[in-house]
């Protein structure tokens, strides 16, 4: 699908959702589009959580994109209202300086996936390997590439073959031997790679070594976390790279509807989780407020001092 056409078709779905909620809302309640992710993944997942959650309160039309790097474009060029977004995406994303954020929602899980039976066993074993980096247009593909420079895995001959496939096609491609590993960003367990971990041995490659440099290079980006045993079959734990989901909005969001998303993140954090979520979950009063790399909005920082004291 060409760029045109492409946006062509998310603004048709973002007037079509407009109008179904504007019908459908009491008077008053403003209506805001959300860039979000692709189908099965878990920024839609929150995104249709965040509506549902919200719906008395703010109209959110949750728009299905490639992920974080689209949203972003998409938000700087005002078609839409708010982003979820990868901490490091939204750092580096163009005119990220217009950008504030309304809370850090919850944490991603960078994974490496591969089969367990012929796979890589190492980041290293990627060399020279097909390794699907993720949707274009996904903050997974663009931390994907920052893991494979500070391994000193980048383009030549001492990389892996990197292709970009939609989550979709990457677990399909995987399952078929057409790609020896796939990177995605998102929570645990994602359900189509738990569905593939039913029909195919995998696993979660360890890929830690290069944390030390990524946060170098992004100090506010990147956490060390663990993905649980158990998760995809793994019989122990799974050291892991943790980046954070921030809630992005312009800077002239109406400060009304920064507020209603805030009471939204506090009240309703119980729902915003979804069902059968393990591993480290945000969402809490002292994560919400902690979203650099960005700053806060105004109206949703003067709402969580009211809330919180």
């Amino acid at each position: 699908m060409t760029e045109v056409s492409r946006r062509g078709f998310l603004w048709a779905g973002a007037a079509l959702g407009a109008i179904a909620l504007a019908g459908c809302a009491p008077t008053g309640i403003p209506v805001v589009r959300l860039g979000c992710g692709e189908a099965g993944g878990s920024y839609l997942q929150f995104g249709e959580l965040l509506r549902e959650a919200a719906g008395a309160e703010v109209g959110i039309t949750a728009l299905a994109t490639q992920g974080s790097v689209e949203n972003l474009a998409l938000l700087g060029d005002q078609e839409i209202d708010l982003a979820l977004a990868l901490a490091d995406a939204a750092a580096e994303a163009p005119g990220h300086d217009a950008f504030v954020a309304i809370g850090r929602v919850y944490q991603n899980y960078l994974q490496c996936v591969v089969r367990a039976d012929d796979g890589p066993r190492s980041l290293p074993e990627l060399a020279g390997r097909v390794v699907s980096l993720g949707a274009p247009g996904s903050g997974a593909a663009a931390t994907a590439r920052r893991v494979l420079d500070a391994a000193g895995l980048g383009p030549g001959d001492r990389g892996p073959v990197t292709v970009e496939r939609s989550f979709r096609d990457a677990v399909a491609d995987l399952e078929q031997g057409r790609i020896d590993a796939l990177f995605w960003s998102g929570g645990i367990p994602t359900p189509q790679i738990a569905d593939l971990a039913e029909r195919t041995p995998i696993a979660v490659l360890d890929i830690t070594a290069v944390l030390p440099e990524l946060r170098r290079r992004s100090p506010d980006a990147y956490v060390s976390t663990m993905i649980p045993a158990g998760v995809y079959g793994a019989s122990a734990p799974v050291p892991a790279i943790g980046v954070a989901n921030l809630l992005v909005a312009r800077a002239d969001l109406d400060d009304l509807v920064v507020e209603r998303l805030v009471d939204v993140l506090i009240d309703d954090a119980a729902a915003l989780v979804p069902p059968g979520a393990l591993g480290i979950q945000y969402l809490t009063p002292a994560s919400l407020i902690d979203t650099l790399p960005l700053a806060l909005h105004p109206a949703a920082e003067r709402r969580y001092r009211q809330r919180y004291g």
